[in-house]
């Protein structure tokens, strides 16, 4: 197969000096995962880590039935820019590597690749840089794109790992659809904000419309892990239906102007498409005291919630709640709030699905416990361990993949009514 890489440069409108470098990765897998492991054996943890030097994020397109694209974005501010001895020059080296698998279970690749990059002009711009690479992903089928950044400028925690779902077994599937904004860049985040121009573009240029199915954000958040009621089934009749008409496989300039989930579907007749959606003001991040107060549900009775609700102002309400939980001491009541709501913020970027991140069952064990020392992945199922693997006193959490048209991103807590103990002294260390 051959491999092409790409780049775009975004905000700064300059030009990059790039140095790209296409190298062929025989070792990838035994240096990232061993032959006699599995990635279904591997300690996934630092997908969920806190202390990241950076983060990044991809957008899949399926471009052909051999191929896909990769649009990848870095940021450059993350990246150390070492000045050169001689000219004073400063320049940022970092690589990219990637394989694919055609599932956690498998042992050998379908595709591998891997870019260096060298930018002596980005330094101190606050730019991005969005790369742009083909992967052999064959229709129909699913696979598992995994992608290491490496900042080779650092000596230690140099890099991050991220694993995206390709996914190939439909025509009708989100990664059928590509995003772009007002200058021809792919979207990144699937809730853009209600001010950003978007366009949608398929690859068959021969459809003339997609169906778009609204759904009002009401939402419910997670249960406690020892609430073992029965699930309600997750209403897929839409609030409201529109046509969106394309040119040329290509609609013109959009705004979400609701909040709520769009699906935007090529087949009115299958219920699977590009799902999009509009939250609070600021999302992923909280930033009005109406979002900060609906969190601490977890910490929190029925009736002291609806306390909470009942107060004229929310922000002194949200601040009270704090301080009286340390004690009236201003300092550790900040840090309790930074930390809380940098939990929401990080629940809301991993596992937000057909709703808010911090509202779903992998959001209410991250907020309320933290990341996790040990995460495991199997198709279709997901385990959070707090401890060691081999400590019977550990905690496990076991979550299982919905099927959700929606979402790929939706994974059910196993709930248990042995969590409760365990549950009421987490939620007691907030409080107190």
């Amino acid at each position: 197969m051959r491999h092409w890489f790409t780049i775009t440069v975004t905000r700064s409108g300059c030009i990059f000096m790039v140095t790209l470098i296409m190298m062929s990765l025989p070792s990838i897998v035994e240096a990232q995962k061993p032959k006699d492991k599995k990635l279904n054996r591997v300690n996934l943890a630092e997908l969920y880590s806190e202390n990241r030097f950076t983060d990044f994020n991809a957008v899949i397109f399926h471009d052909s039935d051999e191929e896909s694209i990769v649009f990848l974005k870095v940021n450059l501010d993350d990246l150390l820019y070492t000045a050169d001895l001689q000219t004073g020059k400063h320049s940022a080296h970092f690589s990219i590597r990637y394989w694919l698998l055609s599932a956690y279970e498998s042992k050998l690749p379908v595709d591998t690749g891997s870019l260096d990059c060298i930018d002596s002009a980005g330094f101190g711009s606050g730019t991005e840089m969005i790369l742009r690479f083909g992967i052999r992903a064959a229709f129909p089928g699913g696979y598992i794109l995994i992608v290491k950044l490496a900042d080779e400028n650092l000596q230690e925690n140099n890099s991050v790992t991220e694993i995206f779902p390709v996914s190939k077994k439909s025509r009708y599937s989100g990664q059928n659809f590509l995003v772009t904004d007002e200058n021809n860049n792919p979207v990144f985040e699937n809730s853009p904000d209600k001010d950003i121009r978007f366009r949608i573009r398929i690859r068959d240029d021969s459809i003339r419309q997609v169906i778009i199915r609204y759904y009002r954000d009401e939402m419910s958040i997670a249960r406690t892990p020892f609430a073992i009621e029965r699930n309600i089934p997750l209403k897929l009749d839409a609030d409201s239906l529109y046509t969106l008409k394309l040119t040329g496989g290509e609609s013109e300039l959009l705004r979400l102007r609701y909040p709520g989930v769009y699906l935007f579907q090529k087949n009115p007749a299958v219920i699977e498409g590009l799902t999009l959606f509009s939250f609070s003001e600021g999302f992923p991040e909280v930033e009005s005291p109406v979002e900060a107060v609906k969190p601490l549900r977890y910490l929190t009775t029925q009736k002291e919630f609806d306390h909470l609700l009942k107060q004229p102002d929310l922000k002194t309400a949200v601040d009270s709640f704090w301080l009286e939980r340390t004690s009236n001491h201003p300092e550790r009541a900040m840090k309790m709030i930074a930390k809380f709501y940098s939990r929401v913020m990080t629940a809301n970027k991993l596992f937000t699905s057909y709703k808010e991140g911090w509202k779903t069952d992998r959001g209410i064990i991250y907020i309320v416990y933290g990341a996790p020392s040990e995460v495991y992945r199997r198709t279709g199922e997901e385990e959070w361990i707090y401890g060691e693997r081999s400590n019977m006193l550990s905690i496990r959490f076991f979550f299982d993949q919905a099927e959700n048209p929606l979402s790929d991103n939706d994974y059910i807590l196993q709930r248990s009514s042995g969590y409760k103990p365990g549950w009421y002294i987490a939620v007691e260390n907030w409080r107190r």
